[in-house]
């Protein structure tokens, strides 16, 4: 009875390791694949128009804010009301408040557009390496552009080439 128990452990050790083998996996660096794709340079150029709107209005505040400090100046020196200093202390704190707002307003947009063009890009390659990886025979595919690969035994399993090649023929 223990011979039996035993043999049928075995065999079912000797059948889950002849399974894990038989599983091919690869590498892929996703963020050089996309580095490589056209779409990310459209994208940027989006990113970089929204972000230059964004820096031009940031500019004018500053600008607003500068000639508010100098007219608080100027007029503390020709001994003007506390009412009218407070007036202009106000207005400079509304400009410091809408300078804040847009560079939160500033901060959102540039999120919410990365991920809004990007996703499509990283779909694609998802597609892509998915098709490479059946094409190659790899049952799965770990991403090593975060560094969570450490070391591969085989450097032909990183078949971030080959997606980049099928890619770029699209």
């Amino acid at each position: 009875m223990k011979k039996t128990i035993l043999f049928i452990a075995m065999t079912m050790l000797v059948a889950l390791g002849s399974v894990a083998q038989a599983q091919k996996i690869a590498t892929i660096n996703t963020a050089k694949v996309v580095d490589t794709l056209p779409e990310k340079d459209s994208a940027l150029a989006q990113l970089a128009r929204i972000e230059q709107g964004y820096a031009m209005r940031l500019q004018d505040l500053e600008m607003e804010m500068q000639n508010k400090e100098k007219d608080y100046q100027a007029k503390l020196a020709m001994k003007a009301s506390p009412a009218q200093l407070e007036l202009i202390q106000k207005s400079f704190q509304r400009l410091q408040q809408e300078a804040q707002e847009t560079q939160e307003a500033y901060k959102s947009e540039i999120q919410t557009e990365q991920a809004k063009l990007y996703q499509p890009i990283l779909d694609a390659v998802k597609k892509a390496t998915g098709e490479v990886a059946k094409a190659k025979g790899y049952a799965h595919v770990i991403d090593n552009s975060t560094g969570s690969v450490v070391w591969s035994a085989n450097a032909a399993d990183d078949i971030t080439g080959a997606v980049i090649a099928a890619m770029l023929k699209k």
